[in-house]
């Protein structure tokens, strides 16, 4: 089903009901059309039992998903470029109503393609005897009749997941879910993969152990009753997405608290000491100043926002740090507030921050693993254009920095561009990309058959994070430092106890920055 449609919803805040003003979708099928002044359309999605809905959603800036009162639910998309493009997976309450309204810029289309598929949860009931001394306890106490209420009042007491002792550098973690029925998932696990948790008998105990080092820092979701989805085993692992959510009895978080639940990440804190805490994130910026930049590529021939932190003083600040998945970076984790306080404090000197934007996830993955015409847009377009914001761009005090794909886009930028950029500062670089049909770790191979280069590099990789290509990121960063180290290049590996995950990089990102400027750590 193809139609255009332009937007009729007016005020969706205001209105006491659906049905009246959304169009009524089916089970599945796709619309099109463009945005009116009101920016908004509308669908009513049918009442289902179990299920799951896999969508995608074509030049629109933010989805939510509503229940029969206009209430939200569900963040979908929030904050996206008008011409990008979203493929979500997510479920319906069950036999309840609910509509999808969708958010753009006037007279821009739109396009909305669904499939919602009635399903059952995936079967992964499986049993295991605890290795926790606190949960074999309590196997004897159902054993003997007793009941899981006084260990669940305990747990909403002291939070979750729970931490017991193991030696002087090693602590268990048990991530806990109550009630499932099916399955539980465990999103970010120490184990790097979506580990199942275990059912503690016949009991609502939910649960799997870890022992991890002591000082570990990582997050983490967890998905109750992950339906069975069509298609590959790939996308039976997605399925994880449709119920991944913060933990519920867990209250520390980290990033923005404003979001939904399957938007939240829960955050397990087992570290002595950390600069990018909640409480940092949370802080409002002070000293500095964050403008936002609309900044268009004749280049990649697509525009995106570019935002500019820059610290008060009454002189410039002489470091600039250029950091990739900006948008993240800073309205989710609230990075810029944090380096305002730390700066503020002297425990960083002044440095300006460029936060640049991703856009989608097709064009992130298009444009920062190595890419020549990204390369030639920060170097031809970007950098001019700084310097004209009043930036110095000296060189060696220039750091690319970012996490991910961003990890290995700073080392590929510095490789083609080495007398404009001086430090790279990566976060669990994708280091096992290659082009297709080529083996694993091209961009270490170009740099092993490259000439040496004037160009610092801060590597940062989780002990968690063993999973994937030629060995994971893990054994990829360890084997890109050595070729680092065997050219000449100044370079520093850094192994952090955590995934692959934001907590970690937020806070490897100000111990790169101080050890580039020479700060004695603390």
């Amino acid at each position: 089903m193809t139609r255009a449609w332009s937007g009729l919803l007016l005020g969706i805040s205001t209105l006491p009901a659906l049905a009246t003003t959304c169009e009524h979708s089916s089970i599945q099928g796709e619309l099109q059309g463009k945005f009116d002044a009101s920016g908004e359309v509308c669908f009513v999605l049918p009442p289902l039992s179990e299920n799951y809905v896999s969508a995608t959603l074509s030049g629109v800036t933010d989805a939510r998903l509503l229940d029969g009162q206009n209430r939200r639910i569900r963040t979908l998309v929030e904050k996206g470029p008008v011409d990008g493009e979203h493929t979500l997976l997510f479920a319906l309450p069950v036999q309840q109503s609910t509509s999808l309204v969708l958010h753009g810029e006037e007279g821009k289309p739109w396009r909305f393609q669904w499939r919602m598929k009635e399903t059952s949860a995936l079967p992964r009931i499986q049993m295991l005897d605890p290795e926790s001394p606190t949960l074999q306890a309590l196997a004897k106490t159902v054993s003997a009749g007793g009941s899981t209420d006084a260990f669940w009042q305990t747990q909403i007491r002291q939070g979750t997941p729970m931490v017991e002792p193991v030696d002087a550098s090693h602590k268990r973690v048990t991530f806990l879910w109550r009630g499932a029925r099916d399955n539980v998932f465990l999103l970010g696990s120490p184990a790097g993969d979506h580990d199942p948790l275990f059912r503690l008998g016949n009991t609502d105990v939910w649960f799997r152990s870890y022992v991890v080092p002591a000082d570990t820092v990582m997050q983490y979701k967890l998905a109750p009753d992950v339906p069975r989805v069509e298609g590959s085993s790939r996308d039976q692992r997605r399925a994880i997405l449709v119920s991944a959510q913060a933990d519920p009895l867990n209250p520390q978080t980290f990033g923005d608290q404003k979001t939904d639940r399957w938007n939240r990440y829960s955050l397990l804190d087992l570290s002595p000491a950390r600069y990018c805490t909640a409480q940092a994130v949370a802080q409002p910026l002070v000293s500095g100043t964050l403008t936002r930049n609309r900044f268009a590529s004749r280049i990649l021939d697509n525009s995106r926002e570019v935002m500019i932190y820059k610290p008060r003083g009454a002189q410039p600040a002489r470091w600039t740090l250029i950091l990739f998945d900006g948008q993240i970076y800073q309205d989710e984790y609230h990075f810029a507030n944090v380096l305002d306080g730390l700066i503020a404090r002297h425990h960083l000197p002044p440095v300006n921050v460029v936060f640049i934007d991703s856009l989608d996830h097709a064009r992130r993955g298009k444009e920062l693993p190595p890419d020549p015409a990204f390369a030639d847009f920060m170097a031809h377009e970007l950098l001019p254009w700084l310097r004209g914001q009043g930036m110095a761009m000296q060189r060696q005090k220039t750091v690319l920095a970012g996490s991910s794909y961003g990890g290995i886009a700073s080392s590929w930028v510095a490789l083609r561009y080495p007398r404009l950029f001086g430090n790279v500062l990566s976060l669990s670089g994708s280091y096992w990309w290659a082009p297709e049909g080529e083996t694993p770790g091209w961009l270490t191979r170009q740099y092993q058959q490259s000439p040496q280069y004037p160009v610092r590099f801060w590597l940062q990789a989780g002990r968690f994070e063993t999973a994937g290509p030629n060995g994971g990121i893990y054994r990829n960063t360890q084997d890109f430092d050595q070729v680092l180290r065997d050219k000449g290049y100044r370079v520093s590996f850094h192994p952090w106890s955590s995934g692959h995950d934001y907590a970690a990089w937020c806070e490897a990102l100000i111990h790169g920055m101080r050890d580039f400027a020479g700060l004695r750590r603390q």
